[in-house]
């Protein structure tokens, strides 16, 4: 039996997917082997774009998961259609039907843009009032030692807060992304302000924070200065039981299979590398029929279609591959039967801060890697570990050297070759390993109560 009990508080927990869940799914799965009892706050997953059950199977036993409803602002379906003729069969007016349907899309519109101004800080406030109170429960149950809690959403650290000043415990909030300094913000001046407030009281009332980059943890203590009691580093990472096993799925034989595991969205998105390969065919550098692209995961937004129109524009649907959501372990399968792999970065100027989580599984997978991202710590690690080629996502003179370079190495030395890693590859990475990431939050709460 274990000494001490740790409340994670994380809106995104499976069975929801998606690049955050990693995380805190492994501080849960390895917490126990550090004297660690596990719970988790977390919301109930009644809809989502990216759900994966299969992940709460790597869960130990003796982790319990407690789910809080959310309250929601707009429904999660739309309107109900309306009638083919939109009007009534026996007086030729608009039925009641229709008139009801299109008075819900306007409300529905007028939420959707009300949204950045009621929500605040984040779409999943809404879930604060259920969290707080199912926490209470726990709390006084379970007898929590140590709440961490972990972003985003950031109304993660407002349970916490409010958790934490009711019980008196320990709590660390740590931050996947920065708050205010990220590079997504709503322009809006008010609710700025109003978020820089409450950033500055979980910075001064959490008896630790935690960060995944140092340019994170640079920017928060010189943002934040005395008001941060204790800083810590705990990178995000690889877990090497992800990659037992694993048999490679969705392969290409006899072709050079790039592939991209992940969410695009408008700013992270994979249109100039298309064009930059449209180019390099054009010119005769690159066979068509040597080469294939694989995207799994959300290649264009419900409702949008960007990609899928330059796909088709460029003529290049005979070798771009559109798989949708798959399962983790089908995913990972997908990576392993690849040439290269693709990352790909946000476009915006601070982007070059943050390191994708996508690059620690395919730093565990160990296929050369494609990065178009922004100069900084994550192009760092590419080459500092000689993982693959780095060209920036704006640049498509680049982007068409660093494929080229890597189609030619698979046309010289043929598929399945590793990224040349070194012999001291193991030792190195150790701090990008999820169980070494778990000691190490075990550690900082061991410690924060031997200061109690």
């Amino acid at each position: 039996m274990n000494d001490h009990n740790v409340l994670i508080i994380c809106y995104i927990f499976p069975p929801i997917g998606g690049g955050g869940v990693p995380r805190p799914l492994k501080m849960a799965k390895y917490l126990g082997e550090f004297g660690w009892n596990v719970h988790v706050l977390t919301v109930e997953p009644a809809y989502h774009a990216t759900l994966d059950p299969s992940l709460l199977a790597q869960l130990p036993p003796g982790v319990k998961i407690h789910r809080a409803k959310e309250w929601k602002l707009l429904p999660n379906r739309g309107a109900a259609a309306a009638s083919a003729s939109g009007t009534s069969a026996e007086s030729g007016q608009p039925s009641r039907t229709s008139v009801k349907t299109v008075l819900k899309k306007q409300v529905v519109s007028l939420l959707k843009k009300a949204k950045p101004y009621l929500l605040i800080p984040d779409d999943q406030i809404l879930w604060l009032p259920n969290a707080v109170k199912l926490g209470r429960e726990i709390m006084e149950k379970e007898k929590i030692d140590v709440i961490f809690s972990t972003s985003g959403p950031v109304t993660n650290h407002l349970v916490a807060r409010k958790l934490a000043g009711e019980f008196a415990c320990k709590w660390v909030a740590d931050f996947r992304d920065p708050w205010t300094q990220n590079m997504h913000t709503s322009g809006i001046a008010w609710r700025e302000r109003m978020e820089e407030r409450m950033e500055a009281d979980v910075m001064l009332e959490a008896d630790a924070i935690t960060t995944v980059t140092a340019t994170f943890a640079q920017n928060f203590r010189s943002k934040h200065g005395e008001r941060i009691k204790r800083l810590e580093l705990i990178y995000n990472g690889f877990d090497q039981a992800d990659f037992e096993g694993l048999t490679p799925g969705h392969t290409a034989a006899g072709k050079f299979h790039a592939v991209y595991a992940g969410i695009l969205y408008q700013k992270r998105n994979p249109r100039l590398l298309l064009r930059a390969i449209r180019e390099l065919i054009d010119a005769g550098q690159v066979d068509p029929a040597d080469v294939q692209l694989s995207f799994a995961g959300v290649f264009d937004y419900p409702g949008y279609s960007e990609n899928r129109d330059c796909v088709e524009e460029l003529g290049l649907g005979s070798i771009v591959r559109v798989l949708g959501n798959l399962p983790h372990k089908e995913a990972l399968g997908l990576m392993k039967g690849a040439d290269a792999l693709l990352l790909i970065g946000d476009v915006s100027s601070d982007a070059g801060a943050y390191i994708p989580g996508k690059l620690y599984e395919y730093m565990g997978i160990g296929k050369p890697i494609l990065a178009l991202n922004k100069a900084g710590e994550a192009t760092e690690i590419i080459e500092k570990f000689r993982l693959g080629r780095v060209a920036d996502p704006e640049d498509k003179e680049a982007i068409k050297q660093a494929y080229l370079q890597l189609y030619q190495e698979w046309k010289h030395q043929g598929s399945g070759g590793q990224a040349e890693r070194g012999e001291d590859f193991a030792e190195r990475v150790k701090p990008y390993e999820r169980r070494e990431q778990a000691r190490q939050l075990a550690a900082l709460m061991d410690d924060l109560l031997e200061e109690a």
